[in-house]
């Protein structure tokens, strides 16, 4: 995978050279000898096996950076060429052109089910560490290769529609069910960035729009069950997303990551990287904070953390009030006051099982009921979740009827449904529901099992 990555993107800054194989070999050795490398004498079909995808040993990245840096009128570093150290490790920070790269194998590794080393990019430990710097680090300058004709801003409102489509069907119907399908329309994506020319201003958004694209594709496949592929696509979202230099984008994609970690049981790691979110969204729309400062309450709440979740629940609040509907951007629509509600709904239903204190459950019932009486028709998934969680948040005070009610409403709604975290939540209110007594409830458990 490395080496088609590296010998593409060496390829690139080649070809815009304008050099010939033997002119680059020359161009090195003179340079190697003028550093003291006397050993460094590569000839012609020594590049060519390194434009083929052979990784030259150190220093040569060094010196192919500084004489194709003269060629191309801009700096280049080995990074850049695809040649830094580390440079196989999806979880560290890449240049544009590395950063689209890293989408093609992504995407062609998942559509031909080829195998490949996944767990190390869904360890937080290395993914957190190379996303620190977003928020002040610049974006760099973006390679307008040769290839296809000039694209525009008809090329970026066409790839804002396919997204939006995508995140629409993947919410009403579920992550597996369009997973496949948005992974290629992503590669094709990928490619046109690849092959194309544009101006900057238009790169910056065909960037903001590809990185949106890899978030809905790797939420959908979180929806679907597959942690490290979503971790490996929204990483790559949140560098994309970095380049175009939307910042309330890159929140947005961080918080995806946050969710997820949060999903698989690391709420403490899910809070660090919220806090990268939160840095860099300081000037975001309300909106977008609000909805951070929920999922930071979210987070304190599954860690027993009372005072802060309250805390972080009542910015949440202050801050959504202040927020307009015009402001809010494509990728954070779903952030209206049901979203919200439930979210905080669902912090206070936290609380209730991390600290005993069912004094929370009436006003986590308040917000439950809100969600879900507020939520938009088409958002079937988020409308299971508001009435599973309300049934949850019923059992846990001892309405077992209203729970009963809920619960049958969340499969109702839920039915056909293609999402692992919809099976998982049944899963869960069917194992809370051991603990009570009532004539409805071995039945109930029963068709929650059967739907999970």
């Amino acid at each position: 995978m490395f080496e088609e990555s590296s010998g593409t993107a060496l390829r690139t800054w080649f070809d815009r050279s304008g050099l010939s194989k033997i002119a680059l070999a020359k161009a090195v050795t003179t340079l190697a000898v003028e550093t003291g490398h006397h050993q460094i004498r590569p000839d012609g079909s020594r590049v060519r096996r390194w434009l083929d995808g052979e990784r030259p040993r150190d220093p040569v990245p060094g010196l192919l950076a500084q004489v194709l840096s003269c060629h191309v009128g801009r700096p280049l570093t080995p990074e850049d060429l695809g040649l830094g150290r580390g440079a196989s490790d999806n979880t560290r920070y890449r240049g544009p052109l590395e950063i689209i790269d890293g989408i093609q194998n992504a995407t062609r590794a998942d559509l031909t089910r080829q195998p490949c080393d996944k767990a190390s990019e869904a360890d937080a430990t290395k993914v957190l560490p190379a996303l620190e710097s977003w928020a002040y680090a610049p974006s760099r300058q973006l390679a307008r290769s040769s290839g296809a004709g000039e694209l525009g801003t008809a090329d970026v409102a066409r790839m804002a529609a396919f997204t939006a489509m995508f995140r629409e069907l993947e919410n009403r119907f579920g992550g597996a069910s369009m997973l496949n399908t948005a992974t290629a329309h992503l590669a094709t994506a990928a490619r046109l960035l690849r092959e194309g020319t544009y101006r900057e201003h238009v790169g910056r958004q065909l960037h903001a729009e590809l990185a949106d694209l890899a978030g809905v594709v790797g939420w959908a496949a979180h929806d679907a069950g597959n942690y490290p592929a979503a971790i490996r696509y929204l990483t790559l979202g949140v560098q994309s997303a970095r380049e175009s230099g939307d910042r309330g984008l890159t929140a947005h994609l961080l918080q995806c990551l946050a969710r997820i970690w949060g999903h698989v049981g690391d709420p403490a790691r899910a809070s660090d990287c919220l806090g990268l979110a939160l840095y860099g969204a300081r000037n975001a729309s309300p909106v977008l904070r609000a909805g951070l400062h929920s999922l930071d309450a979210r987070f304190a709440a599954l860690m027993g953390a009372e005072r802060e979740a309250l805390r972080s629940v009542h910015h949440a609040r202050e801050i959504f009030a202040d927020g307009d509907d015009q402001d809010v951007p494509s990728y954070a629509s779903y952030l209206d006051y049901a979203e919200l509600a439930s979210t905080l709904g669902e912090v206070l239903l936290h609380l209730v099982h991390n600290t005993g204190r069912l004094t929370h459950a009436p006003l986590a019932i308040e917000f439950l009921t809100e969600a879900s009486q507020g939520r938009a028709e088409p958002r079937i998934r988020s409308r299971v979740f508001d009435h599973v969680g309300l049934a949850r948040v019923q059992l846990a005070a001892g309405e077992l009827d209203g729970a009963c009610d809920s619960a049958e409403e969340a499969l109702r709604i839920g039915a056909g449904l293609s999402s692992a975290r919809v099976r998982r939540r049944y899963t869960e209110l069917a194992g809370e529901t051991a603990g009570h007594s009532d004539s409805r409830l071995p039945a109930l458990r029963e068709r929650l099992l059967g739907a999970a």
